[in-house]
């Protein structure tokens, strides 16, 4: 039975999405496996629930940071049912405080690296105080176009910053899906109102579209992205048909200025199982409010552990991974 600690350089890098989907693509290989925080990152910090949610685990609630006691017996609790126990750092710890924690776990250590030009000066950072626990790094969040230039020069600079040279077991690119946010999340940050209940308000947005915004054909603009939402004004029922007859998905319509659609278009937008939300501001403040949006976007849905799955079964050494954690 193994236990590996993920830590990463930053919040935000992924690692509930690695910790997760690792224990997902454990699963599927016939492996019991699991994934906990021992940790929490604030009192609102919800991984856990993340956790139960996506695997069906059965966690222990976070300890304090400096109960490695209580830490251990949780981690110990899980090891009687799993063969892998993957723990997830909180980068509220302190150097010190994380050392401790891995050496009480008896783990293994895997440092998970958010992409971006200038990380190979302190990549070896976040591994510095687990010593020979390192069996190596993740590198998440790829920028598209730089996997050449990562090969070259930032692998090589991990390798380089440890003794014996650290493996790299993977580099997995930045996805869109990832950012996404469930229908029901784009209405609570809009505080909007839902205008009818049918349709699918966890269906995962993946692009904001608005309407009248472009001179193709409303088919063919809507129809370049699929999960998309439409944000249009209520009293624009030739564009909000546009967007639930377009190819793909809509995901939802977002009907502004406080105007809820025609009758004829809810009929359409119930047949197409499409929701519609209906905001009291106008399109323009509407997109403002959404630059936000993102931020507040978490790892929180089957489609995102699907996808990121995906992306380290074309992107990450699993076999590799596998053999360094229970050797």
């Amino acid at each position: 039975m193994s236990i590996l600690y993920v830590v990463s350089d930053r919040q935000g890098a992924g690692k509930t999405a690695l910790c997760a989907s690792l224990a997902y693509l454990l699963r599927a290989q016939g492996k019991r496996a699991t994934a906990f925080k021992p940790v929490a990152d604030s009192a609102s910090d919800n991984d856990a629930a993340i956790y139960a949610a996506l695997l069906g685990a059965d966690t222990p609630p976070p300890s304090d940071a400096d109960a490695v006691d209580a830490i251990a017996a949780a981690a110990q609790r899980l090891q009687a049912d799993n063969e892998i126990v993957i723990a997830e750092a909180s980068n509220n710890l302190t150097r010190a405080q994380s050392q401790r924690i891995a050496e009480a776990l008896d783990a293994r250590v895997l440092a998970l690296a958010n992409f971006d030009a200038d990380m190979s000066a302190d990549v070896a950072a976040v591994a510095a105080p687990f010593g020979e626990r390192l069996v190596g790094y993740v590198v998440n969040n790829l920028t598209q176009y730089m996997r050449t230039q990562a090969l070259a020069e930032l692998v090589p600079a991990i390798a380089a910053a440890h003794t014996p040279p650290a493996a790299v077991f993977g580099l997995i690119p930045e996805d869109r899906r990832l950012l996404g946010v469930s229908v029901s999340q784009l209405a609570a940050h809009l505080e909007g109102e839902f205008v009818q209940d049918e349709g699918d308000a966890e269906c995962l947005v993946e692009y904001l579209m608005v309407g009248g915004m472009s001179l193709d054909p409303g088919e063919y603009y809507y129809g370049i992205h699929d999960n998309r939402a439409a944000i249009v004004r209520g009293d624009r029922p030739d564009l909000q048909m546009s967007a639930l007859s377009a190819p793909g998905r809509t995901a939802c319509l977002v009907a502004t200025n406080g105007i809820a659609p025609i009758e004829y278009v809810r009929y359409e937008a119930e047949q197409e199982e499409t929701p519609i939300i209906m905001v009291a501001t106008d399109t323009l403040d509407t997109m403002d409010r959404l630059d936000t949006l993102i931020d507040g976007s978490r790892f929180d849905h089957p489609r995102k552990l699907e996808r990121f799955a995906a992306l380290l079964t074309e992107h990450l050494d699993l076999p590799r991974l596998i053999a360094a954690i229970t050797d």
